[in-house]
């Protein structure tokens, strides 16, 4: 008897050593939270795009007839004045021309006189009978052809003298010569298009950049906004702007459409050039010292498997109360900020309507509707389902309602949240979480196989929140 009971207190002992080591590995195989707190800090919701610099004003200056280049006055960065001599061209033939045209002017303004003479002698001969009046009408007829002649000549005088002007290239603003394009001794021929001589700008002191805006963010953009941008010349400098324009003519480029954004910017010091390529950051919101948790936590999504893992109990039931006192509490939570705003707001009844626009607003089964109250994402029986979608639309002025998990005594705890902008890491908190609680933001696994365990792509049956 003595010996059977010697081998079940060694069988005992065998199975709490089994036992223990089993607990052992399983509790230093256990995944862990990785968690994340609330953050006070600079929020900002930007566009991003890259575009080019240039001048305000950028003026081609061409010629409007042909020859060589005889002289040039200026060269690239000189200062110009309206009206200064640029560039001159060979004027022989020109000058030639001008004295052809006063010949032909002097010529015709002799046929004329000479007309007039003839019709004003026919005249007193007609009226004494002594010559026909068929005479008298073709001398008239002389005098007109001469008269024509003489206006036909000095328009011709005025057209070459106009030319023999334009041999001398002139400065049409004041500015800075960012371009030439020619040389002394250089041939230019000016037929159908004007050749380009030199480039002014009218000031250097003050740019613009010409920012190419994806069509999927151009709604976001609006005249006035605040805008920062920089050059790969200076990588330590910043450099700000305003949003001037919005361009209404589309660009297609590989099946993308974008828009022109013109930005305009200052030049401290002239050390922005014409054509620098710009890293442009359109500010479209911003918020200073907000309260604010990471991106990531309102995307952590809980399941059965991952409740598995941490030996919790998970129920579709339970879930959906912890959900529906989620919501509720946050209700009851803006309720309460709107009442206290409107009890300081000068006029209650504006400060009640300007804050039902932010107000969430529910769609059927308390589930929370998408922008301006449409039907949001179900649970069978009515509600969201806990713990998704990630986000969901409030409506009104760009807030937001999102499912968080706060670890609470080690077990993690559902909470609704309103939320505001968003810059992609950060998301601004509104209301539903207080300072300094703990939030669930992911999973350390120990192994692959519980990631994959709890992976979406787990296996059939799986439900996943």
């Amino acid at each position: 008897m003595k010996k059977y009971i010697k081998y079940i207190v060694i069988a005992i002992i065998l199975i709490a050593v089994i036992f223990g080591y089993m607990s052992c590995r399983k509790k230093k195989n256990r995944p862990e939270w990785r968690t994340d707190t609330t953050s006070f800090g600079n929020i900002r919701e930007v566009v991003t795009a890259t575009g080019s610099l240039n001048p305000y004003v950028l003026v081609e200056v061409g010629t409007e007839v042909s020859g060589k280049i005889e002289k040039l006055y200026k060269d690239f960065n000189d200062n110009v004045k309206r009206g200064e001599l640029l560039a001159t061209l060979d004027t022989e033939l020109l000058r030639t021309a001008l004295e052809s045209s006063r010949a032909e002017l002097t010529k015709a303004q002799t046929s004329q006189a000479e007309a007039k003479l003839d019709h004003d002698n026919l005249v007193e001969l007609v009226k004494h009978g002594m010559a026909a009046e068929y005479e008298l009408r073709k001398a008239e007829f002389r005098m007109q052809q001469a008269q024509q002649s003489l206006a036909t000549a000095r328009l011709n005088l005025q057209r070459a003298q106009k030319n023999l002007d334009n041999a001398y290239i002139k400065s049409p603003i004041d500015g800075v010569i960012v371009g030439r394009s020619v040389d002394e001794g250089q041939t230019v021929a000016a037929s159908l298009n004007a050749p380009t001589l030199f480039k002014i700008a009218n000031n250097l002191d003050k740019m613009q950049i010409t920012a190419n805006v994806d069509e999927a963010d151009i709604g976001r953009i609006k005249v006035g906004l605040p805008v920062e941008f920089s050059v790969d010349a200076y990588t330590t400098m910043a450099f700000t702007g305003e949003v001037q324009q919005i361009r209404l003519n589309p660009v297609t480029e590989q099946n993308v459409v974008s828009y022109s954004v013109i930005i305009d910017a200052d030049n401290p010091g002239r050390v922005l050039l014409p054509g620098m390529t710009t890293n442009v950051t359109i500010i479209v919101k911003s918020r200073e010292n907000a309260m604010r948790i990471p991106e990531t936590a309102t995307r952590f999504r809980a399941s059965n498997e991952l409740w598995s893992l941490f030996g919790l109990k998970w129920d579709d039931e339970s879930m959906q109360k912890e959900r529906e006192k989620a919501m509720e509490e946050l209700q009851k939570e803006i309720a309460s900020a709107r009442e206290a705003q409107s009890e300081n707001a000068p006029d209650n009844g504006a400060a009640k309507a300007d804050q039902g626009e932010s107000a969430p607003r529910m769609g059927r089964g308390g589930g929370q509707g998408r922008q301006g109250g449409q039907g949001g994402m179900q649970a069978p029986g009515g509600g969201m389902p806990p713990g998704g979608p990630g986000m969901m639309g409030m409506g009104g002025r760009g807030t937001s309602m999102a499912s968080v998990w706060i670890l609470k005594n080690d077990k993690p705890e559902l909470r609704m949240v309103q939320t505001g902008i968003s810059d992609g890491a950060f998301v601004e908190v509104i209301s539903g979480i207080k300072e300094g609680e703990t939030l669930i933001s992911g999973v350390v696994y120990k192994n692959s196989k519980q990631a994959s365990q709890s992976s979406p792509m787990g296996g059939p049956g799986m439900r996943r929140f």
